[in-house]
């Protein structure tokens, strides 16, 4: 699995670098406060780039930890089940049927 993790961030990575040097052409960029005149087209790009691998890296790190919270959740409400369900096979059937018989004959 690593194996093929390795082949396509190599085939993204060449492919970037293809893109790059095909895209030589000069651009002007408006953002909100500023603008910039006769940047490449690459730089454009690569900047680009950096920032979506941030973003989604962002995101995929509040999507585990959300995951993890909520199977941390899970398993403390599972181990609490548990321990109710082994206190349960512990109790004594004599003891649970007293009481429900004296109130059934009153």
């Amino acid at each position: 699995m690593k194996l093929i993790k390795m082949i396509i961030f190599i085939l993204i990575v060449l492919a970037l670098v293809y893109f790059l040097m095909n895209n030589n052409d000069l651009a002007t960029v408006n953002l909100l406060y500023k603008q910039t005149d006769q940047i490449p087209v690459a730089n454009v790009m690569l900047i680009s780039f950096g920032i979506g691998i941030i973003v989604g890296f962002l995101m995929a790190v509040t999507s585990i930890l959300s995951a993890k919270n909520t199977s941390r959740q899970l398993r403390s409400k599972n181990k609490k089940l548990t321990d109710e369900l082994n206190r349960l096979r512990n109790v004594n059937i004599d003891e649970e049927l007293l009481p429900a018989e004296t109130e059934k004959e009153e």
